[in-house]
Formats: C-alpha cells, sequence, structure tokens
C-alpha cells in the first residue's frame, strides 16, 4: 500500500471516530429529548439491506493492495500470462480470460506478467424497485478504475448485478429477507475489469431493531460461479480456478437521535469469505521466473468501522473505513463513501 493510500484510510478512520467524539454534547442532549422510534432502512455499510423498498444508491469504493487479485476468479478472471507462456509450459491455458503485464522480447521469464499489488476504485449505482412490502428487484451497474504495479491503470464498465428480494419477516422489529443475485460478465476480463463468467449467490438477510437504540444487522451468502476458467496447466488440473465462496456478516450500531427526524449511527461490522475452491496465482517478482499456482481456500476477515447520518426517512451517507484481519486477505483496506435515497 502506497503512502498516499495509508494516508486517506487513516485519515478516513481518524475522521469517523473524530466526529463521533465531537457530536457527543448534541447527542448526548438528543437522547434525552422525546424521539419518534424510526428505522426505515439498514444503516449497515457493508452487509446487503435487508429492508425491502424503493431506493437509488451511490457508492464509491477505494480498495488497496490486492496481492492476489485473481484468487478463485472472484475480483477478475484468471491471470492472462497463461496466454503468454505457452512456448515455456505447452500445456497453458489459452484461454485464460485475465489481465496480463508486457512481455520483453526475447525473455518472457523475466516480463513482468503478474501482478503484485492492486488498487482500485469503483462507482456503483445501485437502483431497487419494491413492487411490496415483500418483493423487490434490483440493478448495480459498476464503474471501476484499478491501478496495478504490473498492469498500470485500466478502467471502465465493470461485471453488472441484477437481483431480487423476498421478504420472509417484516414487522416493526426485524426483517428477514431472501435475496437472489446474479453477476453478469459484462466488464472487459482483459483489462482487469471483469470475471468472464456469469455467477448466481443466494443469501439470507437480517436487521433487527433491538431495545435501547440498539440495531442489529447479519448475511449469509453462497457465492456459485458457472462456467468459469479451467485449472489446465497449473498443476491442478482437476480443479476450476473460480470457486465457490461463503460470506457471512454480523453487525451492530447504535442510533443517537439528534432530532425527530436526524439521527447518526456509529456502526461495526464483521464481514468473513470463506473461499470453498479454486485457485489463485502470485509472484514476488510478478515474473514466471518466481510464479506459483496455489489452491485459493483461504478465509478472509475484515473489520469495518463507519458511521452512517440519516435526515428523515429518504436520505442518508454512509462512511466507513475497512482492513483485513485474516492473514489472506482481498485488499489491505477500504474506504466507502455512500449516498442513499429512498422512495
Amino acid at each position: 500500500m502506497n503512502t498516499s493510500k495509508k494516508q486517506l484510510a487513516q485519515a478516513v478512520a481518524s475522521i469517523t471516530f473524530s466526529a463521533f467524539l465531537l457530536a457527543q454534547p448534541a447527542l448526548a442532549q438528543g437522547t434525552n429529548q422525546r424521539m419518534s422510534m424510526f428505522v426505515s432502512d439498514s444503516n449497515t455499510g457493508y452487509i446487503d439491506n435487508a429492508v425491502i423498498h424503493t431506493r437509488a444508491q451511490l457508492r464509491y469504493d477505494n480498495g488497496s493492495d490486492m496481492t492476489a487479485p485473481d484468487r478463485a476468479e472472484f475480483f477478475y478472471g484468471a491471470c492472462g500470462c497463461a496466454r503468454d507462456i505457452s512456448s515455456l509450459n505447452p500445456n497453458a491455458n489459452p484461454n485464460a480470460p485475465g489481465p496480463s503485464g508486457r512481455v520483453i522480447p526475447g525473455d518472457l521469464v523475466n516480463s513482468k506478467l503478474i501482478e503484485t499489488s492492486l488498487d482500485y476504485q469503483q462507482l456503483r449505482l445501485d437502483y431497487e424497485h419494491a413492487f411490496s412490502k415483500q418483493f423487490s428487484v434490483f440493478a448495480e451497474l459498476p464503474l471501476l478504475s484499478i491501478d496495478g504495479e504490473v498492469l498500470g491503470t485500466q478502467e471502465g464498465l465493470a461485471d453488472m448485478h441484477l437481483g431480487l428480494k423476498w421478504g420472509l419477516l417484516d414487522d416493526r422489529q426485524h426483517n428477514l429477507t431472501f435475496q437472489f443475485k446474479a453477476y453478469l460478465p459484462t466488464g472487459d476480463s482483459e483489462e482487469g475489469l471483469g470475471t468472464d463468467h456469469y455467477s448466481v449467490e443466494p443469501g439470507l438477510l437480517y436487521f433487527g431493531r433491538l431495545g435501547g437504540n440498539w440495531t442489529a444487522a447479519a448475511e449469509l451468502r453462497y457465492l456459485m460461479p458457472i462456467d468459469g476458467t479451467s485449472g489446465q496447466g497449473t498443476g491442478f488440473e482437476g480443479e476450476d480456478y473460480s470457486g465457490d465462496v461463503l460470506r457471512t456478516g454480523i453487525g451492530v450500531g447504535y442510533d443517537f437521535h439528534l432530532s425527530d427526524m436526524t439521527r447518526i449511527t456509529p456502526v461495526l461490522e464483521l464481514v468473513s469469505w470463506k473461499v470453498l475452491g479454486g485457485l489463485k496465482l502470485q509472484s514476488p517478482s510478478g515474473t514466471p521466473a518466481t510464479a506459483a499456482y496455489s489452491k485459493a481456500d483461504d478465509t478472509i476477515t475484515n473489520v469495518k468501522l463507519g458511521l452512517r447520518a440519516t435526515m428523515g426517512k429518504m436520505h442518508s451517507v454512509y462512511l466507513g473505513y475497512g482492513t483485513s484481519v485474516s492473514d489472506a486477505d482481498w485488499y489491505e483496506d477500504i474506504v466507502r463513501l455512500e449516498y442513499r435515497r429512498s422512495y
């Protein structure tokens, strides 16, 4: 992670914590006043929203230092370097869909082809339309920019997501929702903007309003790739490069009511991914000379700290910071800024 990225991540974490401390006098006064207990939406920043309603959302992510971005083809497709090394490995997969660096003519072994550290920025527009309190459909349109030590900068449309939600429980205290999401390969995989395969992800989402202004959220999601890249030429011929991913998350928030229609909510979330198959390629030097394939059966856990400010029942803004607390990671740090408009 470069110095500027570290400074940005530290600044967001400091702003989030400082805003909470500076707001204490107003918050203390607000909690002593008569408050209307309205919670019309989830206050989490990373756990998917269990509340079904019509909404539009604009989300900005800034992630840093991905060292195995082709892990299980979760972020982008299997390293395209396999296309370039057929002269070294006749069994290499000529159809590997991911990005690759530049080949040095006459010196393939020492050519930097494999990404060693990738930063990314994503701007995503989400829209959910509720036909009733129990059923909605949604679409997520991401624009992605990557900046790698090997790949350089690429940007464009990433993989789109379409889905639906079905409410299993909806009362004043609890929302339990079934969600089904489909991932579409609309991003250019050779530019590092997509996975080059479809995926489906069923899941359960929960949001609860607990006593004393506390809220809780949870999710259980299972991502299943469809027709991903094979493990041809990796030494793991019986394995697919893509892999199933089990995602779990829990979160808590505390609502400080500044007025009858305004509140600020510190939110703490713990999100984990268990990669249940697939492969990854890493190379300390970024060259085939030091490259090695390995299984991607990792467990990745992140802690997320954020603040959501909610104005009325229609507008909210979230600012949060996340970091990995496990040996394996998707990224080292992430900053998220989000605006949500409910209808």
